[in-house]
């Protein structure tokens, strides 16, 4: 991979899943981008707003969001380098999510005319890209699941195991650990629990001895345990070349974990003394 250039992790992740030809990656090349230096919660696509360009993450990270019930926010989806972030906007008229940077960011911009007029020169190109949106939508379901039906220290194991998945497919998080600058309200609104919640998740998960998580910088100790509490496999992130085997050496010489002793959280009480339960 070319490295140092604004479309390095976007060829690299492109290429992953099939390969490309030299003029389908040269068309990736001469695509114009327009760079821009964010900070962090800057609205970068507004919801019901129209828009004329799509959006590519080329450092930092930027994540998806809607709110519910006016100021109650539900985090659908983290976007990493590499990541087209509003793919869609290409076809439909109007976005109905907001995507704001989390932490600063660096971000290209292109616009619909440019990338329609270089996928009406490649069929290939065309595939690679309907792909991507295909991919995201395989990763917004998961999210429904994960948020709808696994228990919190689970939630929060499934995403950590995501994003290192995702990291890795561009070159990042080789050593099983990266820098994310999510707060404990980021990590609750991502899992659907309240940050009190969230931060019970948090030490339970270092208690156990899964994951160092020192402010912002996240290291994984013990991939394989991390990944049963979650129920993770990435056969729906597609990257086929992201051999598993990669994820075993940390694991080596680190004991099982016996997740059955997990403390939960303890139970609140409502007044009338009925339970108020926390997914």
């Amino acid at each position: 991979m070319e490295t140092g250039r604004p479309y390095s992790r976007l060829l690299f992740r492109l290429e992953r899943v099939k390969p490309l030809s030299a003029a389908d990656k040269q068309r990736i090349v001469d695509l114009p981008l327009k760079l821009v230096n964010y900070p962090g919660d800057r609205e970068i696509v507004s919801h019901g707003h129209p828009a004329s360009r799509c959006t590519l993450v080329l450092d930092g990270f930027l994540y998806s969001h809607k709110h519910v019930a006016g100021s109650r926010r539900q985090i659908t989806s983290f976007y990493v380098p590499g990541d087209f972030v509003d793919l869609p906007t290409l076809y439909l008229p109007q976005v109905d999510h907001t995507v704001t940077t989390l932490g600063p960011a660096v971000l290209a911009f292109v616009s619909h005319e440019a990338i329609k007029e270089m996928l009406d020169q490649s069929s290939a190109l065309t595939q690679a890209f309907w792909r991507e949106t295909l991919m995201q939508t395989a990763i917004l379901q998961e999210w429904v699941a994960n948020v709808g039906r696994r228990n919190a220290f689970a939630r929060l194991a499934h995403i950590v195991c995501e994003l290192t998945v995702r990291l890795r497919s561009v070159g990042l998080a080789r050593d099983l650990s990266f820098s994310m600058p999510w707060t404990q309200m980021d990590v609750a609104d991502a899992c659907g629990i309240s940050s009190v919640h969230a931060n019970r998740v948090i030490q339970e998960l270092r208690h156990l001895e899964l994951v160092e998580w020192d402010s912002r910088r996240l290291k994984i100790r013990n991939w394989s345990a991390l990944a049963r509490l979650a129920d993770f496999n990435d056969n729906y992130l597609q990257y086929h070349a992201t051999a598993k085997s990669d994820l075993a050496p940390a694991d080596q010489d680190i004991p099982e974990v016996n997740l059955a002793s997990m403390r939960t959280p303890p139970v609140a009480r409502g007044a009338s003394g009925d339970i108020k339960t926390e997914c």
